[in-house]
């Protein structure tokens, strides 16, 4: 439980940064603008290793009954959580508009998932990022940070596209790379 832990407060950290444009800048600085994007992603991807390590190590400890209608609530909730995703990978006028889709995507993710679970680890994950999420938008909030004003058109299609795609492509991934199938047949 504690890599898992340390994991998701090294992501939340590490993502923090975005919102505190004093922060980012010091860091692009330090590192270099050219190579402040590749590291990062290499951070990123290593403060993702870290969660999926943690989790797939972590013991069963339930903690609560998730309600009956929770499994399928997170099915709902984890859509809306991947179209904001896509909403912040695309650079349509939707992106303007919520601001923060990032920072939506993992509450609605992080939502779903505690209605769905309700272990230790999965409080852990699941509560850490929804906090994540909240502290994101409010410290982005406070600091005035937007997205770029980069607007392309086609892209509010895209990004519902690509955020649709992302979640058929997780849902048939999440078992061989979380541990825990979506639907289970038999």
């Amino acid at each position: 439980m504690i890599l898992l832990a340390f994991g998701v407060v090294f992501t939340a950290a590490q993502h923090l940064v975005a919102a505190i444009p004093l922060l980012r800048d010091r860091l692009k600085a330090t590192t270099g603008e050219r190579a402040y994007g590749p590291v990062f992603g290499l951070a990123a991807v290593a403060g993702i290793l870290l969660i999926v390590i943690g989790w797939r190590s972590a013991g069963l400890v339930p903690v609560y009954d998730p309600p009956v209608w929770g499994r399928y609530a997170n099915f709902l909730l984890t859509l809306i959580a991947f179209i904001f995703l896509g909403v912040f990978l695309f650079r349509g006028r939707m992106r303007q508009i919520l601001r923060f889709p990032m920072a939506l995507a993992a509450i609605f993710w992080a939502a779903g998932h505690l209605l769905a679970n309700g272990d230790l680890a999965g409080i852990i994950l699941f509560g850490g990022f929804l906090l994540y999420g909240v502290l994101h938008i409010v410290i982005g909030t406070l600091n005035g940070v937007r997205p770029s004003a980069d607007v392309r058109g086609g892209h509010d299609l895209l990004s519902i596209l690509g955020g649709i795609a992302l979640y058929g492509i997780m849902a048939q991934l999440h078992g061989a790379v979380i541990g825990v199938p979506v639907v289970q047949l038999g």
